[in-house]
């Protein structure tokens, strides 16, 4: 007997960023305390206070405010006691501001041994693959047609 496998197929455009959003804050919770905060130091990277005050009910900006220099002031017990639900809006806030800063976050997929047997992160691994291969297609179509006529 033969057996058929059925792919997914992957959300698009808006789903997607809510697929990868909800995804992180599954493997979020899988992690230990010191990749937890190691993650969440990545995404907030491209933010500033302002903008941290804005994402969900401004937990983010009163850490950034706890410490004397950005990113480095994040305790383990901070890290650990974030609500999942929040790590989502942080991060579908900043996919919408650096949709490279998580993008990014595949390597740390990648070189994690705590991930990997996680079925969450695999399939985040597989979503950010795809976004990346689509970014670097879109690209190589803007360069090829930027080029002038008869240009080689």
């Amino acid at each position: 007997m033969q057996t058929t496998q059925i792919a997914m197929p992957l959300a698009t455009g808006q789903d997607q960023k809510l697929e990868v959003a909800e995804l992180i804050g599954v493997v979020y919770t899988e992690i230990p305390p010191v990749e937890q905060r190691h993650l969440l130091s990545q995404i907030l990277k491209p933010l500033g206070l302002l903008s941290l005050a804005a994402v969900a009910n401004g937990v983010f900006a009163r850490l950034w405010l706890r410490g004397d220099s950005q990113h480095e002031h994040l305790r383990l017990d901070d890290a650990h006691n974030l609500p999942p639900g929040d790590i989502v809006t942080l991060v579908h806030f900043v996919q919408q501001v650096s949709a490279e800063t998580i993008e990014g976050l595949a390597s740390t997929l990648c070189t994690s041994p705590t991930l990997v047997g996680s079925a969450a992160a695999a399939m985040l691994l597989r979503v950010l693959m795809r976004r990346i291969q689509e970014r670097s297609e879109e690209r190589r179509e803007e360069r090829r047609g930027a080029r002038p006529a008869g240009a080689h």
